[in-house]
C-alpha cells in the first residue's frame, strides 16, 4: 500500500532491494540474527491501482526479484474481519486463512520450508464498524484461530493485534485491544488467558 511506502507507487522490486541490503548488513553484524520479510497489508487491489497492489501479487513480485534469498522467514498480517477463522481461503477474500495462500505461494516458488510469523491480525468488536464482530464472536474466533495455528507446521509464531494502546484512539481501533490504556483486562484477555492456562479445551 502506498501509505506504507512513503506514499510512493508500490514497488515490490524496490522493497526487495531494500530488504536485501538490510539482510546482508544484519548478517554481517550477527550471523545468527533472523531477518523477516515485512508483513504485507492484505488487500484485493486490482492491477493498476494507484495506491495499492494485491498482497499475493506483491509477494510474487518480491520473490521474482530475489526476496526468497534475503529473508529467513516472512511476517504476515492475518485479519479475519467478519469471517470466522475457518472460513476457506480464496484469492478474492481477505480472511484469517489467507495466510495459507501466502504459504502456498512460497511453496510454489521453492520456499515451502520458509517459516511464517503472524505479527498482526485478529478481529475487532466495535459495535458499529462494518468490519467488526460481536464481542462473544471475537473471543470464540480468537481462541479458534490459536487452535488452528497449531495445525500449521510452517507457522512459527502468532501475535494477534493488539495488547494495548497507550491512550484511547477514540475510534474503531480501540476495539482491537485486549486491555485498556489503564491495563484493565477486557473479557477477551481473560478468556485467552484461560485458554493459555489449559482451562479451555485445546
Amino acid at each position: 500500500m502506498a501509505l506504507e511506502w512513503g506514499f510512493q507507487p508500490v514497488d515490490p522490486a524496490a522493497y526487495t532491494q531494500l530488504l536485501s541490503v538490510a539482510y546482508r548488513r544484519a548478517k554481517e553484524a550477527n550471523p545468527q540474527v533472523q531477518v523477516l520479510g515485512g508483513a504485507l497489508a492484505p488487500t484485493l487491489a486490482p492491477p493498476g491501482d494507484e495506491f495499492a497492489l494485491n498482497d499475493l501479487d506483491y509477494l510474487q513480485g518480491m520473490l521474482d526479484a530475489g526476496a526468497g534469498d534475503a529473508m529467513d522467514g516472512l511476517a504476515v498480517h492475518a485479519y479475519g474481519w467478519v469471517y470466522p477463522p475457518d472460513d476457506p481461503p480464496a484469492p478474492d477474500v481477505v480472511n484469517f486463512r489467507r495466510t495459507e495462500l501466502v504459504h502456498q505461494l512460497l511453496q510454489e516458488n521453492g520456499y515451502g520450508d520458509m517459516p511464517i510469523h503472524i505479527t498482526e491480525g485478529g478481529w475487532n468488536d466495535h459495535p458499529r464498524w462494518t468490519r467488526a464482530v460481536k464481542p462473544g464472536q471475537r473471543i470464540e474466533y480468537t481462541i479458534q484461530a490459536y487452535q488452528m495455528a497449531q495445525e500449521w507446521p510452517w507457522l512459527e509464531s502468532i501475535s494477534l493485534w493488539a495488547f494495548r494502546y497507550p491512550w484511547p484512539a477514540k475510534t474503531y481501533l480501540d476495539y482491537f485491544t485486549f486491555v485498556t490504556p489503564d491495563f484493565i483486562p477486557k473479557p477477551i484477555y481473560e478468556e485467552v488467558q484461560r485458554y493459555a492456562h489449559g482451562e479451555i479445551d485445546k
